[in-house]
């Protein structure tokens, strides 16, 4: 079995490229699984984009002449994700090679829906014509099929590698993390507002906020943390990765994701792997991997007064009671999101879509 899988360059940062590397570094070979990947995508200007984008192309059309792949698999969002997805996927049909198309964009429904008339048109017949779409989850499932009912929608929620290390309690400090791209969808302006509220009623004491990340909204929330007055208990810590993220989790009480819209963010998996309990906002499939006073609590987005109680009744709680949130998120982590069956899914999927060409 061939694929050749399509997405972000390494250097892309967030949840998408974590995806990817997770299924590069898979030992594929094992499964008698011969995988190449060529980058489509990079952060820089407009043109370097375009210029990045044809030439990724043009190596997958010599990809199809040379490698000869029984299935490629392709990682999209939307908007300029979804045209470089739909380019892909005619070379596909051209070339008579199975396409499995992974959607992780959050906003994809919406992006669809404010669409003009023409290209919703071209948004189901890509749906409609691949080999097989890839969800996050039953909510994302139900989403596409309003779409397109056709689409050939397959669950394959993502996965996380499971850490010796899990999260201890801390007597003398609790501390909340926040981790991902500093865009508007997030809603860490509400959690700046919550933190706010908590702040001024003395309820932080020994409470202390880490937002880690970067993105076009971190000088506007920089200054928005500043007039609120919250330099003593947030820190912004910009972009982390590797073993420095490892650490980040190993230390913090509580994830938090306030977000507008998600998939099922890898995120949450890598809290929860370590025994993180988190609070999030009840978008895409968060149900999935946080359960309502058992690990963490599901909260409307854009509510901060809300999220402000949902946090602080997981960080006004004693240790046993932190140590039972905790537990559940490991547990969960465990039985729920393991390698061994997201690997296994994946594999059964290729050689369906593999065999339903040769029938």
């Amino acid at each position: 079995m061939k694929v050749l899988m399509i997405g972000n360059d390494s250097s892309v940062k967030g949840g998408i490229t974590s995806v990817i590397n997770q299924l590069r570094e898979h030992d594929w070979k094992n499964e008698n699984v011969e995988l190449h990947f060529i980058p489509t995508y990079i952060e820089t200007n407009a043109i370097n984009k375009i210029l990045f984008f044809g030439v990724a192309y043009f190596k997958i059309i010599w990809a199809l002449l040379t490698f000869g792949p029984d299935v490629i698999h392709i990682h999209m969002s939307y908007r300029g994700s979804f045209q470089r997805t739909y380019l892909i996927h005619k070379l596909c049909l051209i070339f008579g090679v199975q396409d499995v198309i992974h959607l992780h964009g959050s906003e994809f429904k919406k992006w669809y829906d404010e669409s003009k008339s023409y290209k919703q048109k071209k948004i189901r017949s890509l749906l409609r014509e691949c080999s097989a779409m890839i969800v996050l989850g039953d909510e994302w499932k139900r989403r596409i099929k309003e779409i397109e009912p056709k689409t050939n929608t397959i669950v394959v929620s993502n996965t996380v590698s499971i850490p010796i290390e899990i999260v201890k309690w801390n007597d003398s400090r609790f501390q909340v993390l926040f981790l991902g791209v500093l865009i508007k969808r997030k809603g860490v302006d509400i959690l700046l507002e919550a933190v706010s509220l908590l702040h001024s009623k003395g309820n932080l004491d020994h409470v202390q906020f880490v937002i880690a990340g970067t993105g076009e909204e971190e000088i506007f929330l920089k200054g928005k943390s500043a007039l609120l007055g919250l330099e003593d208990k947030v820190r912004f810590l910009g972009w982390t990765e590797g073993e420095v993220k490892r650490q980040l989790m190993k230390e913090s009480q509580m994830l938090v994701l306030p977000s507008y819209n998600e998939g099922l963010p890898m995120a949450v998996l890598e809290a929860i792997s370590y025994g993180v309990p988190v609070v999030a906002t009840e978008v895409g499939d968060m149900k999935a991997a946080i359960l309502d006073d058992q690990n963490g609590y599901l909260v409307q987005p854009g509510d901060a007064k809300i999220l402000a109680i949902a946090m602080e009744k997981i960080f006004r709680s004693d240790k046993k009671a932190w140590e039972t949130y905790s537990y559940h998120s490991r547990n969960i982590a465990q039985t729920k999101f393991s390698e061994k069956n997201y690997f296994c899914t994946l594999l059964n999927l290729y050689h369906s879509v593999v065999d339903s060409k040769v029938n």
